[in-house]
């Protein structure tokens, strides 16, 4: 017998990334079909951190691409409820000195531009946010929008 399979797609891993190409391509009305050696999200997305961060980015494509993504990250938690892990805690990126804070404040700024939500936080504020912390921190820039499944 000689069965033969057709598609529009075929997307390799099934990881958080193929995973979502899947669902994505198949909502477009095309024959997607996604292929892995183990189970979905078996490998690298199943033991990464899951963090969907844009404190790390500079304003230009990689930015906007991460922005899009929690953007569609936030309709699929709504859409799917507690089928789907996810939790926007926010992000907080600290700073020991001064000169490192100007130089967080400065970089905020540039994501501001670029729609980011940033907001600094004074060093007798960051244990309200992260209780935890060292103490003699100069202050850090606060990011809600960060997210951890």
């Amino acid at each position: 017998m000689n069965t033969r399979m057709t598609c529009d797609v075929v997307i390799v891993g099934a990881g958080m990334v193929g995973a979502a190409c899947a669902l994505y391509a198949s909502r477009a009305g095309l024959r997607a079909v996604l292929v892995d050696r183990g189970p979905v999200a078996g490998g690298t997305t199943g033991a990464g951190e899951g963090n969907l961060l844009v404190s790390n980015k500079e304003p230009g494509p990689e930015l906007q691409l991460a922005l899009l993504s929690l953007t569609l990250w936030r309709r699929l938690a709504v859409e799917l409820g507690g089928r789907l892990e996810y939790r926007a805690k926010g992000g907080l990126v600290v700073a020991a000195r001064p000169a490192g804070l100007a130089a967080l404040a400065g970089f905020a700024d540039g994501q501001k531009s670029a729609g980011v939500e940033a907001t600094p936080v004074a060093a007798d504020q960051l244990a309200d946010l992260e209780p935890h912390l060292a103490p003699g921190l100069a202050g850090g820039i606060h990011y809600p929008h960060t997210s951890f499944p």
